[in-house]
């Protein structure tokens, strides 16, 4: 934070309120949040053009647009205080229209003339100030840092906007996360998120903004990110701080993460088209051993964005499978033909690193034994079980095959699955039932993904479905 936003800050005596000052001599206007010391901007520009955008773009409500003409003109006037109510978008977080109280006070910094001013959003049934961004329904509640919402609303704002420098974009993901909790407990894993907050905060500093995006995964917008080895500077510091976290209780098994970057001016202008960039490198850097980071570059990694980038949000993603990887399977399928259920492990092993899943696991018999999984670390056998017995649960399958590209999509329809796959670490699942030669459900292939907001590419879908269909086959071949 600048010695003037401290200023301003301090004569103000708020930090729960956005702020803003006016420089009365050169026309900058800064809008923008306090936030554990840092500065998050809203609008860092001539005041002028400001004021011309938020009435072009209807971020003004029609009946308030002459108290906010003469609000502007208050402010520019830079000779007296003022208080002003009016209707308007400018820093709700999800552009709807709000009610906003702003009081402004002129004041004299080093020589120069300024107006220092707070935000208030109101609520229009009571008249109080509601939680700004960096707390109550803004904020995640276990690590401090922007939730979902509000660091990609965040995000949109600052990287479409073509007023700020270049900006990257950062994915970061816990690796085997799901392990931790597993081994740990879940209170620990609690901390072990809390103190990642803490190392990208302290990494990042007032240089950017961090938020939770969902279980392990976090977005970080790092401003002026023009020069790359300054890029890798910040991603070295948060991969390497995170690895030192509770040596004395982790000892080896230490934690790692995976990072994904896409730069806006570069890749391009666009939040939906860098954060898909962005997301995509991550799965690189999780199939090439996990631990890294890869800032993404067409010319190494191919071309993820298409022309036409809403016809199919899975295109591109399947240039990232390795063919060596997908004939490896191929041939293994076929061992288990021959072979049979003694080639399940491999098998899945194998299936696990040609299609980037976490883990994959299957479930036979009129109990549900867990009887062959990629990952025995990540969960103990009797969990799915549990879930196995809901017939609701089971009415969600759709020719065998269940596809979750995120399980924040099930949250309202099956709150007790949902509840139970986040309890797992999971973000995203693809499952196949099993039938015994009665045509009864008799087991379950899972394959599980603890990254948020992945959609399975149809390569994904036809091949786990195929391999489905021959493990169905050769457990039914193999049964007394």
């Amino acid at each position: 934070m600048n010695e003037l936003s401290k200023f301003a800050k301090d004569f103000i005596s708020l930090s729960e309120n956005a702020m803003f000052y006016y420089n009365c001599e050169t026309n900058e206007f800064r809008l923008f949040w306090i936030n554990y010391e840092r500065m998050v901007d809203i609008a860092n520009m001539d005041f002028d053009d400001w004021a011309d955008e938020a009435l072009s773009e209807n971020k003004i409500a029609d009946e308030d647009i002459s108290i906010f003409k003469i609000f502007c003109n208050s402010i520019k006037s830079c000779i007296a205080k003022g208080t002003y109510s009016f209707h308007s978008s400018l820093i709700s977080p999800d552009d709807a229209i709000v009610s906003c109280k702003v009081s402004f006070v002129p004041k004299k910094y080093e020589d120069a003339q300024y107006v220092l001013g707070e935000w208030h959003i109101l609520s229009d049934f009571t008249g109080d100030t509601v939680d700004h961004y960096t707390s109550g329904h803004y904020a995640d509640p276990l690590t401090g840092l922007f939730n979902q919402t509000s660091i990609v609303d965040y995000a949109r704002k600052r990287l479409e906007n073509t007023n700020f420098d270049q900006s990257a974009l950062i994915l970061l993901n816990l690796d085997n996360f799901s392990r931790i909790n597993s081994i740990y407990g879940h209170k620990f894993g609690d901390r072990v998120l809390q103190s990642v907050a803490e190392v990208i905060r302290g990494a990042i500093g007032s240089n950017g903004v961090e938020g939770r995006m969902a279980g392990d995964e976090f977005m970080i917008v790092l401003n002026d990110a023009g020069d790359e080895l300054i890029i890798r500077n910040y991603l070295r510091t948060i991969k390497t701080n995170i690895r030192t976290l509770f040596p004395e209780t982790l000892g080896d098994d230490r934690i790692t993460c995976s990072m994904g970057i896409s730069r806006s001016r570069i890749n391009s202008n666009i939040y939906d088209e860098l954060y898909k960039i962005a997301e995509r490198v991550l799965y690189i850097a999780k199939q090439k051993g996990k631990n890294r980071y890869i800032i993404y570059k067409p010319e190494m990694h191919g071309q993820i964005l298409t022309d036409s980038f809403d016809a199919d949000y899975n295109i591109g993603i399947e240039k990232v499978y390795s063919d060596v990887d997908l004939y490896k399977t191929a041939k293994l399928l076929s061992k288990l033909v021959t072979d049979g259920p003694q080639m399940l492990q491999s098998l899945l092993e194998q299936l696990t690193r040609a299609l980037m899943f976490d883990r994959v696991t299957i479930f036979w018999g009129k109990n549900y034994d867990m009887i062959a999984t990629s990952n025995p670390d990540l969960y103990d056998a009797d969990v799915y079980p549990q879930i196995l017995d809901n017939g609701y649960y089971f009415n969600q399958f759709s020719d065998d095959m269940l596809l979750i590209g995120n399980i924040n999509l099930i949250k309202g329809s099956m709150p007790d699955v949902f509840n139970f796959l986040q309890g797992l670490g999971i973000s995203s699942t693809m499952q196949h039932l099993l039938r015994n030669e009665k045509g009864h459900v008799y087991g379950l292939v899972i394959a599980d993904e603890c990254q948020a907001n992945r959609a399975f590419p149809q390569v994904a879908v036809q091949t786990f479905s195929l391999i489905c269909k021959v493990i169905n086959s050769v457990l039914l071949k193999a049964e007394p």
